[in-house]
């Protein structure tokens, strides 16, 4: 009787040991996976903290923890454990793409652009992220390179409408200012009544001082686009401009009247009307 009681007393034993004991490195990145793509950041987490120092350079590891990071809203870190993934690992296409998304979010244009252009390396066609690249350079102020990234995208596909205004927008940064407008022309009569190109083309006009036919064209604007504010705003700019206060001040009440707070648009008119109508 007590060699029975023994016996179960100590496979009683043995299974608690089993139950207790810790998961397997390999068993809590498989939790983690799962809990990555059930988007329970905050408990793979928990599973990440317990695995990365003994796996601090599985790509497996650094890749779900720059997703948990990514997805925790932690874009620094999801940054940096992408970085040390690519270092490792500079083949991993995944990998770029991670730290391509997480720079975004942080505004790290030039991390960005080194993602992206890795990544046309790696996959042998960096025509296809032509437009990323020429735009990341307009982000970082090179306004040459994205002007001709522009042009070797639009040598293939001359009506590209995104290429043509990323250029146009380029030349007007790089003082060429009415060589973009002329591609804005050239877009309007393709696609016309687009907000987008008419107020890009009225803030030409208004940069090169030309304050009439910027009138014109915001004038268009909040004509087409009425709730558009940002349209009423720049009319009311440029009818300062041109001394026009009460035509302004019309404009910045519209402006008022949408959004109150828009770009100190109360100050302004307390300044030039001080009686709000």
């Amino acid at each position: 009787m007590h060699k029975v009681l023994l016996i179960t007393a100590l496979f009683f034993a043995i299974a608690c040991l089993s139950g207790c004991a810790e998961d397997t490195p390999e068993e809590r990145i498989e939790a983690m996976r799962e809990l990555v793509a059930d988007e329970k950041y905050e408990k793979a987490l928990k599973e990440l903290w317990q695995v990365i120092d003994q796996r601090p350079t599985d790509s497996t590891v650094l890749y779900l923890g720059g997703r948990v990071f990514f997805g925790l809203t932690w874009f620094d870190s999801a940054v940096s454990y992408s970085k040390k993934l690519c270092a490792l690992y500079p083949q991993n296409v995944a990998a770029y793409r991670l730290l391509y998304e997480s720079a975004g979010f942080i505004e790290d244009y030039k991390t960005q652009l080194w993602a992206i252009s890795q990544l046309g390396y790696i996959e042998g066609n960096r025509s296809r992220y032509y437009y990323n690249i020429a735009e990341l350079n307009f982000q970082l102020q090179d306004y040459g390179l994205a002007i001709s990234t522009c042009d070797a995208i639009l040598k293939t596909d001359p009506d590209n409408k995104s290429a043509l205004f990323l250029k146009a927008n380029s030349l007007a940064s790089a003082g060429k200012i009415d060589s973009g407008i002329t591609i804005l022309e050239i877009l309007d009569r393709k696609y016309p009544g687009r907000v987008e190109i008419l107020s890009n083309m009225a803030s030409f006009y208004a940069t090169k001082r030309d304050y009439p036919n910027s009138e014109f064209h915001f004038q268009q604007i909040t004509e087409m686009f009425p709730d558009y504010v940002p349209g009423w705003y720049g009319l009311g700019n440029v009818r300062l401009k041109l001394a026009d206060t009460l035509g302004a001040r019309n404009a910045y009440g519209e402006v008022y009247a949408r959004d109150s707070a828009f770009l100190g648009v109360d100050s302004i008119l307390d300044a030039i009307a001080p009686k709000r109508f």
